[in-house]
């Protein structure tokens, strides 16, 4: 309680030789000017505070507050000099102002490594931002700079950090692109967008290379690579770019097959659920484009089929619970009723008593099983 009557009187004291010095002529400052300074009044007194309260470590979360509001009002009289003029350059500084506050923190509050690190991470991105600034057409190096930094940590550890190659490996690929993309004015940025997919497949393949080699990166990484080359044909290509994307989902489809009945297959039968439902969906929009969507009104109860399908192989690969052969059941014959009454050559008053006939004779033809007395 002490401590904050002391850092209020300080604060007001300032205040008031402040106003004296204005009234004695001493100084001269216009309204529109003076506000800044009282950043640095605030900020003299959360460190006088500090000092006042024996410079304890338990009080040094004061200094946080008072290094912050002693950089702005630092920056805030040099932008009200200058008349804003160079604002558009000097905003890093405010990236710089709570690392200041952080940095008091942890030099007068016992030293802590937690408090250092964001201090030293805001420091870098405000240097990084100033940096980019200045190197107009090099900025992307910055970000090549950050990908080594992340591959360093990864190989100096004692126990390889395999998670940090992932960033490294995204920031690395990507760093490259964008120095591509500057040196060439991004003439070609609407053909190179897909090498992004190639970034992630880059820093997953990292992972997957000096970590513990789990399948699922190689698979996510392969596929992205696919999709990336696909993306970059497409991209060229206005023939491939109009009619070539369902292979993409064809593709997606096939990824979530492999794992089942490749090599080595797992036992999460459930990937073949969105396997079979990309697989006939690519299938279907292979048909619509070809035809430039003619038979949409249609063929459109295919999306029913392959949510039936890809429940089916489900059943079949996953150890054939029955209890996944109703909604199979269900959507396939719902698809197959909207797909008769949609259709042109049988009418819908033919359709309808066909179908229960047909229901009838397979009654009749497979009956249940009997029940025991």
């Amino acid at each position: 309680m002490k401590a904050r009557r002391v850092l209020l009187g300080f604060i007001f004291i300032c205040i008031g030789i402040a106003f004296f010095l204005q009234k004695a002529g001493v100084i001269h400052i216009s309204a529109g000017s003076a506000w800044p300074f009282l950043f640095i009044i605030m900020s003299a007194g959360f460190h006088a505070g500090f000092i006042f309260a024996k410079k304890t470590p338990d009080q040094a979360g004061l200094l946080v507050p008072g290094g912050m509001f002693f950089v702005l009002g630092c920056l805030f009289c040099f932008e009200t000099a200058t008349g804003w003029t160079y604002s558009d350059v000097t905003w890093p500084v405010y990236i710089w102002a709570p690392a200041l506050g952080l940095f008091e923190l942890w030099y007068f509050g016992g030293r802590k490594l937690g408090v250092l690190i964001p201090a030293f991470i805001l420091t870098a991105v405000g240097a990084l931002c100033f940096a980019g600034m200045l190197m107009t057409g090099l900025w992307p190096l910055l970000i090549i700079a950050a990908a080594l930094l992340f591959h360093a940590a990864a190989f100096m550890q004692q126990k390889k950090r395999s998670g940090l190659l992932i960033p490294g490996g995204i920031l690395l690929v990507t760093g490259c692109l964008l120095w591509f993309e500057t040196l060439t004015d991004w003439t070609y940025a609407n053909v190179t967008s897909p090498v992004y997919l190639f970034a992630v497949a880059f820093g997953l393949f990292e992972a997957w290379l000096f970590g513990r080699r789990q399948r699922g990166l190689l698979t996510a990484a392969a596929v992205l690579c696919a999709a990336g080359i696909f993306g970059i044909f497409t991209n060229a290509n206005e023939v491939i770019s109009e009619r070539g994307w369902p292979a993409l989902i064809l593709l997606l489809g096939a990824a979530f097959h492999i794992p089942i009945f490749g090599p080595k297959p797992v036992k999460n039968a459930g990937l073949l659920v969105p396997g079979g439902i990309l697989l006939i969906t690519g299938i279907l929009f292979v048909f619509e484009t070809a035809t430039n969507w003619s038979y949409s009104g249609v063929t459109w109860p295919v999306y029913l089929l392959a949510t039936a399908f890809g429940l089916f192989e489900l059943w079949l690969f996953g150890g054939k619970q029955k209890a996944l052969l109703i909604p199979v059941a269900v959507l396939t014959l719902t698809a197959l009723c909207f797909m008769m009454t949609n259709q042109p050559i049988i009418p819908v008053s033919v359709f309808w008593p066909a179908l229960f006939v047909l229901i009838g004779i397979a009654l009749m033809v497979f009956p249940g099983k009997k029940r025991g007395a």
